[in-house]
């Protein structure tokens, strides 16, 4: 009886406003990063197929080390949206992490809207609902 009780007044949690709020935040956080993972494709696309040898040495390098990066975010930024996604322990950390060097490469490299786009990112994974859904204490 008292057990039925308990699994009753969990239930009624897990449909809280606050926990629906969370679960939607979360969703989105997970979407736009498999979202930015998808766009980094044509984007790299872009970078390499332009005409890079009208422009002066310098730029064309750039171009190379900005579809370079973009190449390797691709399959973290699908990574950390899965992991987000299914509430995976590390998701938290690694997110935060990864966010912070894109933002110091994006900002470096003159790249404003993923840099923007990582600044959203890391308030939304700051906020503490979301940090203790992804990283709980007792973990």
């Amino acid at each position: 009886m008292i057990d039925e009780e308990i699994d009753i007044i969990e239930d009624i949690e897990s449909y809280s406003p606050s926990v629906q709020k969370i679960d939607t935040v979360i969703t989105v956080l997970a979407v736009i990063h498999i979202f930015a993972g998808i766009l980094a494709v044509p984007t790299a696309m872009i970078l390499f197929t332009s005409n890079i040898y009208q422009v002066p040495l310098i730029v064309s390098i750039m171009i190379l080390i900005d579809g370079s990066i973009l190449i390797a975010s691709i399959p973290l930024y699908l990574i950390l949206g899965w992991a987000i996604w299914s509430l995976q322990p590390w998701a938290w950390k690694i997110a935060v992490i990864a966010n912070i060097v894109f933002l110091l490469i994006y900002l470096i490299g003159g790249i404003i809207l993923p840099a923007l786009l990582c600044i959203v990112f890391l308030s939304a994974l700051y906020s503490s609902d979301v940090r203790q859904a992804l990283a709980p204490i007792d973990q």
